[in-house]
Protein backbone atom coordinates (compact mmCIF):
# COMPACT_ATOMS: atom_id res chain seq x y z
CA UNK A 1 0.00 0.00 0.00
CA UNK A 2 1.29 3.27 -0.43
CA UNK A 3 2.39 5.89 1.71
CA UNK A 4 -0.58 9.01 1.92
CA UNK A 5 0.87 12.19 1.34
CA UNK A 6 -0.90 14.61 3.31
CA UNK A 7 -0.84 18.16 4.79
CA UNK A 8 -1.33 19.26 8.64
CA UNK A 9 -3.52 21.58 7.63
CA UNK A 10 -4.71 23.56 4.52
CA UNK A 11 -3.80 27.62 5.21
CA UNK A 12 -7.09 29.34 4.39
CA UNK A 13 -10.52 29.43 5.88
CA UNK A 14 -11.91 26.37 3.63
CA UNK A 15 -14.55 25.70 6.02
CA UNK A 16 -16.32 29.49 4.80
CA UNK A 17 -19.27 28.92 2.50
CA UNK A 18 -18.57 31.26 -1.00
CA UNK A 19 -20.80 31.62 -3.52
CA UNK A 20 -19.56 30.03 -7.05
CA UNK A 21 -17.14 30.88 -8.40
CA UNK A 22 -15.95 32.94 -5.29
CA UNK A 23 -13.08 34.27 -6.60
CA UNK A 24 -10.74 37.11 -4.92
CA UNK A 25 -7.88 39.12 -5.95
CA UNK A 26 -4.36 37.80 -4.95
CA UNK A 27 -1.10 39.14 -3.74
CA UNK A 28 1.26 38.34 -6.64
CA UNK A 29 4.09 37.36 -4.68
CA UNK A 30 1.43 34.71 -2.91
CA UNK A 31 1.22 32.90 -6.82
CA UNK A 32 2.78 29.85 -5.73
CA UNK A 33 3.38 28.99 -2.38
CA UNK A 34 5.03 25.48 -1.00
CA UNK A 35 3.73 23.80 2.30
CA UNK A 36 4.63 20.62 4.82
CA UNK A 37 4.37 18.28 1.78
CA UNK A 38 6.25 19.66 -0.42
CA UNK A 39 9.21 16.56 -0.82
CA UNK A 40 6.69 13.96 -0.37
CA UNK A 41 4.14 15.46 -3.15
CA UNK A 42 7.44 16.84 -5.47
CA UNK A 43 8.60 12.93 -5.54
CA UNK A 44 5.06 11.90 -6.11
CA UNK A 45 5.27 14.21 -9.36
CA UNK A 46 8.40 12.79 -10.75
CA UNK A 47 7.12 9.50 -10.59
CA UNK A 48 4.23 10.52 -12.24
CA UNK A 49 5.79 12.79 -15.21
CA UNK A 50 8.28 9.98 -16.21
CA UNK A 51 6.29 7.35 -16.34
CA UNK A 52 2.05 8.79 -17.02
CA UNK A 53 1.65 9.92 -20.73
CA UNK A 54 -1.32 11.77 -19.18
CA UNK A 55 0.15 14.23 -17.19
CA UNK A 56 1.18 16.94 -20.08
CA UNK A 57 -0.43 17.64 -22.89
CA UNK A 58 0.15 20.93 -25.40
CA UNK A 59 -0.75 22.30 -28.51
CA UNK A 60 1.94 22.90 -31.09
CA UNK A 61 0.13 26.77 -30.91
CA UNK A 62 0.92 27.07 -27.11
CA UNK A 63 4.48 26.71 -26.77
CA UNK A 64 5.62 30.41 -26.53
CA UNK A 65 2.74 30.29 -23.27
CA UNK A 66 4.12 27.03 -21.98
CA UNK A 67 7.68 28.90 -22.06
CA UNK A 68 6.68 32.10 -20.92
CA UNK A 69 5.30 30.01 -18.15
CA UNK A 70 8.31 28.96 -17.36
CA UNK A 71 9.80 31.79 -17.67
CA UNK A 72 7.46 33.42 -15.15
CA UNK A 73 8.08 30.61 -12.85
CA UNK A 74 11.85 31.04 -13.11
CA UNK A 75 11.27 34.73 -12.09
CA UNK A 76 9.58 34.06 -8.86
CA UNK A 77 11.62 31.19 -7.49
CA UNK A 78 14.55 33.36 -7.58
CA UNK A 79 12.67 35.67 -5.14
CA UNK A 80 11.99 31.93 -2.98
CA UNK A 81 14.15 31.10 -0.08
CA UNK A 82 15.76 27.50 -1.07
CA UNK A 83 15.66 28.16 -4.36
CA UNK A 84 18.73 28.39 -6.45
CA UNK A 85 18.15 29.48 -10.08
CA UNK A 86 20.77 29.87 -12.40
CA UNK A 87 21.35 29.98 -16.25
CA UNK A 88 20.89 26.29 -16.67
CA UNK A 89 19.25 24.99 -13.71
CA UNK A 90 17.01 25.36 -10.39
CA UNK A 91 18.47 23.83 -6.98
CA UNK A 92 15.07 23.14 -5.48
CA UNK A 93 14.59 23.16 -1.53
CA UNK A 94 14.91 19.79 -1.25
CA UNK A 95 18.17 19.53 -2.85
CA UNK A 96 17.52 18.36 -6.39
CA UNK A 97 18.79 19.68 -9.66
CA UNK A 98 16.48 20.21 -12.16
CA UNK A 99 17.42 21.12 -15.41
CA UNK A 100 15.89 24.66 -17.14
CA UNK A 101 14.42 23.13 -20.35
CA UNK A 102 12.84 25.01 -23.14
CA UNK A 103 11.89 22.67 -24.80
CA UNK A 104 10.03 20.52 -22.35
CA UNK A 105 8.63 24.06 -20.60
CA UNK A 106 5.95 21.96 -19.04
CA UNK A 107 7.67 19.35 -17.64
CA UNK A 108 10.15 21.49 -16.17
CA UNK A 109 8.21 23.32 -14.35
CA UNK A 110 6.13 20.37 -13.02
CA UNK A 111 9.55 19.39 -11.71
CA UNK A 112 9.81 22.27 -9.44
CA UNK A 113 6.57 23.48 -8.04
CA UNK A 114 3.70 21.82 -6.33
CA UNK A 115 1.28 23.93 -8.42
CA UNK A 116 -0.64 21.91 -11.66
CA UNK A 117 -0.69 24.35 -14.65
CA UNK A 118 -3.29 24.74 -17.30
CA UNK A 119 -2.61 27.17 -20.14
CA UNK A 120 -6.16 28.42 -21.69
CA UNK A 121 -5.73 30.71 -24.81
CA UNK A 122 -8.68 32.92 -26.86
CA UNK A 123 -9.93 30.83 -29.68
CA UNK A 124 -12.77 32.09 -31.49
CA UNK A 125 -13.99 34.03 -28.46
CA UNK A 126 -13.51 31.33 -26.06
CA UNK A 127 -10.91 30.54 -23.36
CA UNK A 128 -9.38 27.57 -24.63
CA UNK A 129 -7.52 24.67 -22.44
CA UNK A 130 -4.40 24.58 -24.96
CA UNK A 131 -1.62 23.11 -22.76
CA UNK A 132 -1.43 21.42 -19.41
CA UNK A 133 0.68 20.21 -16.83
CA UNK A 134 -1.42 18.18 -14.31
CA UNK A 135 -0.43 15.47 -12.10
CA UNK A 136 -3.13 15.27 -9.52
CA UNK A 137 -6.47 15.72 -11.12
CA UNK A 138 -9.69 15.32 -9.15
CA UNK A 139 -12.09 13.03 -10.70
CA UNK A 140 -10.94 14.32 -14.69
CA UNK A 141 -8.83 13.67 -17.30
CA UNK A 142 -6.52 16.28 -19.16
CA UNK A 143 -6.42 13.89 -22.06
CA UNK A 144 -10.29 14.54 -22.50
CA UNK A 145 -10.67 18.32 -22.06
CA UNK A 146 -7.44 18.82 -24.44
CA UNK A 147 -8.51 21.37 -26.71
CA UNK A 148 -11.89 22.38 -25.16
CA UNK A 149 -13.07 25.58 -23.73
CA UNK A 150 -14.04 26.62 -20.44
CA UNK A 151 -17.88 25.19 -20.85
CA UNK A 152 -16.99 21.92 -22.12
CA UNK A 153 -14.57 21.43 -19.57
CA UNK A 154 -16.99 21.84 -17.06
CA UNK A 155 -20.02 19.92 -18.64
CA UNK A 156 -19.98 17.12 -15.91
CA UNK A 157 -19.82 19.91 -13.00
CA UNK A 158 -23.49 19.93 -11.49
CA UNK A 159 -22.85 23.22 -9.83
CA UNK A 160 -21.44 24.33 -13.39
CA UNK A 161 -24.44 26.34 -14.76
CA UNK A 162 -25.27 28.75 -17.60
CA UNK A 163 -25.14 32.09 -15.52
CA UNK A 164 -22.33 30.46 -13.53
CA UNK A 165 -20.43 29.91 -16.78
CA UNK A 166 -21.01 33.42 -17.84
CA UNK A 167 -19.39 34.47 -14.98
CA UNK A 168 -16.39 32.63 -15.31
CA UNK A 169 -16.20 34.18 -18.91
CA UNK A 170 -16.39 37.56 -17.77
CA UNK A 171 -13.86 36.81 -14.67
CA UNK A 172 -11.25 35.25 -17.45
CA UNK A 173 -11.73 38.20 -19.87
CA UNK A 174 -11.27 40.88 -16.98
CA UNK A 175 -7.97 39.24 -15.97
CA UNK A 176 -5.35 41.79 -16.12
CA UNK A 177 -1.57 41.56 -15.76
CA UNK A 178 0.24 41.73 -12.58
CA UNK A 179 -3.40 40.95 -11.02
CA UNK A 180 -3.63 37.30 -10.42
CA UNK A 181 -7.03 36.28 -8.88
CA UNK A 182 -7.59 33.15 -6.65
CA UNK A 183 -10.38 30.70 -5.18
CA UNK A 184 -10.83 27.45 -3.94
CA UNK A 185 -12.81 24.13 -3.81
CA UNK A 186 -13.39 21.83 -1.43
CA UNK A 187 -13.94 18.28 -2.21
CA UNK A 188 -14.54 15.09 0.01
CA UNK A 189 -12.85 11.84 -0.67
CA UNK A 190 -12.17 8.75 0.40
CA UNK A 191 -8.58 7.78 -0.73
CA UNK A 192 -6.11 10.37 -0.38
CA UNK A 193 -4.16 9.32 -3.44
CA UNK A 194 -3.09 12.18 -5.33
CA UNK A 195 -3.86 10.94 -9.05
CA UNK A 196 -7.36 10.60 -8.99
CA UNK A 197 -8.68 10.56 -12.96
CA UNK A 198 -11.71 9.02 -11.63
CA UNK A 199 -12.80 8.81 -8.44
CA UNK A 200 -11.26 5.69 -6.11
CA UNK A 201 -13.06 4.18 -3.90
CA UNK A 202 -16.25 6.76 -4.32
CA UNK A 203 -18.47 4.00 -2.55
CA UNK A 204 -17.04 4.03 0.62
CA UNK A 205 -17.24 6.91 3.11
CA UNK A 206 -15.12 10.09 3.16
CA UNK A 207 -12.04 10.34 5.15
CA UNK A 208 -9.93 12.79 3.36
CA UNK A 209 -10.54 16.81 2.96
CA UNK A 210 -9.35 17.64 -0.52
CA UNK A 211 -9.01 21.54 -1.04
CA UNK A 212 -7.21 22.81 -4.65
CA UNK A 213 -6.30 26.50 -4.32
CA UNK A 214 -6.62 27.60 -7.89
CA UNK A 215 -4.71 30.87 -9.26
CA UNK A 216 -5.58 32.87 -12.35
CA UNK A 217 -2.51 34.91 -13.87
CA UNK A 218 -2.65 36.40 -17.31
CA UNK A 219 0.87 36.41 -19.18
CA UNK A 220 1.89 39.85 -20.14
CA UNK A 221 3.56 38.49 -23.87
CA UNK A 222 1.09 35.53 -25.10
CA UNK A 223 -2.15 36.94 -23.79
CA UNK A 224 -2.26 33.28 -22.39
CA UNK A 225 -4.22 32.78 -18.25
CA UNK A 226 -2.59 30.00 -16.65
CA UNK A 227 -4.80 28.07 -14.26
CA UNK A 228 -2.86 26.97 -11.54
CA UNK A 229 -3.84 24.40 -8.89
CA UNK A 230 -2.34 23.72 -5.48
CA UNK A 231 -3.69 20.64 -3.87
CA UNK A 232 -4.18 19.79 -0.58
CA UNK A 233 -5.38 16.74 1.50
CA UNK A 234 -5.81 16.06 5.08
CA UNK A 235 -7.70 13.73 7.16
CA UNK A 236 -11.36 14.98 8.05
CA UNK A 237 -11.63 16.26 11.72
CA UNK A 238 -14.26 13.99 13.60
CA UNK A 239 -17.67 15.53 13.30
CA UNK A 240 -17.96 18.45 15.56
CA UNK A 241 -14.28 18.59 15.73
CA UNK A 242 -13.86 22.20 14.33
Amino acid sequence: MRQEILQKSIPYEWQKVTNLPGVMPLNPQEWIIFDDAYIEQMAEREVLLKNNNDVIVIDKNSEDAARELLDATLHFLCEVDGFEVSEKQVITRDHRIVKIDYSEPLLTCGLLVQNDFCVLQKIDGQHVLTAAVLCFPANWRLKEKFMSPLFSIHRNVPEYSLEIAKRVDRIFNGIRVGQPMWRFNVLEYSDATLYQPYRLRPECKPSYTRSERQTFVKLPDTGAVVFGIHTFVVKKAPSGAF
